[in-house]
């Protein structure tokens, strides 16, 4: 990126940041059924996120979510503002960003968390597996997320217990022209998945999602990245982060181990 291009994209973040905050969290949807998402982590750093439990000492989040040495991690919460004998409290040891991500236009906005000791495996922590490989997914599958954000759009309190939402992956091209008209610095990229509610229903991830999981079938597809400033918009897909190979391939070098 040149300058001028830096300089366009700091304005924009600067005014996001200023509106609307930069993460995502539940609309609608319903609370899930406690621990019955054992994958689910809790991200608490100078903002909530949520993430997705791939081994037992790592975290698979958004590269927004800003988090550092120290920060907490929450495993097998329902309520995570409850102190529940399921829960484990671990600390980041050191998060990774994938080394392209552009905070303007959001690409490659995936990011690895090394926690500080390796979870203990129980009925309400366990990890997600990932595929060997990618596979991009048709208009219309059906998908689902969760996570512990806001409940109503322009909130700034995020949902004690986990909550969930049914969602259809809607076409790219045409999440595309979407995002064209509203958002032109924001391209959806062969590396994206755009998703959004079910008709008739205001389902969607908002501020404190970031980072959670888009679950299509039984598979890990997607991480929650951005959304229009109004959550909630039955016209306006979330995008989320899609799992290509070569998102794969970087995860296996880093935690250095495969799956």
């Amino acid at each position: 990126m040149n300058f001028l291009s830096i300089l366009f994209c700091s304005a924009l973040l600067l005014l996001k940041l200023i509106s609307t905050g930069d993460s995502m969290e539940i609309i609608g949807g319903n609370e899930a059924k406690p621990h019955s998402r054992p994958y689910m982590a809790f991200l608490i750093g100078s903002r909530y996120c949520g993430g997705t439990l791939i081994k037992p000492n790592w975290v698979l989040t958004a590269a927004h979510c800003p988090l550092k040495n120290k920060d907490s991690v929450i495993l097998g919460a329902h309520n995570w503002r409850k102190n529940e004998k399921e829960q484990q409290r671990l600390f980041v040891l050191r998060a990774v960003r994938h080394p392209d991500y552009e905070k303007c236009t959001k690409s490659n906005d995936i990011q690895l968390v090394q926690l500080d000791r390796p979870a203990k495996m129980t009925a309400s922590v366990s990890v997600f597996s990932l595929l060997p490989s990618e596979k991009d997914l048709k208009h219309g599958t059906m998908c689902s997320t969760a996570g512990w954000g806001v409940t109503k759009a322009n909130s700034n309190t995020s949902s004690s217990v986990l909550r969930e939402a049914n969602l259809t992956i809607v076409e790219r091209d045409k999440c595309h022209k979407i995002y064209g008209k509203i958002k032109s610095k924001e391209v959806i990229t062969k590396n994206m998945l755009c998703a959004g509610p079910l008709k008739r229903r205001k389902d969607d991830t908002c501020t404190g999602d970031s980072g959670g999981p888009l679950i299509c079938g039984k598979d890990l597809r997607g991480i929650v990245s951005f959304g229009p400033d109004e959550c909630g918009n039955p016209d306006i897909p979330g995008v989320y982060t899609r799992l290509t190979t070569a998102y794969l391939n970087w995860i296996k070098k880093t935690i250095d181990g495969g799956f």
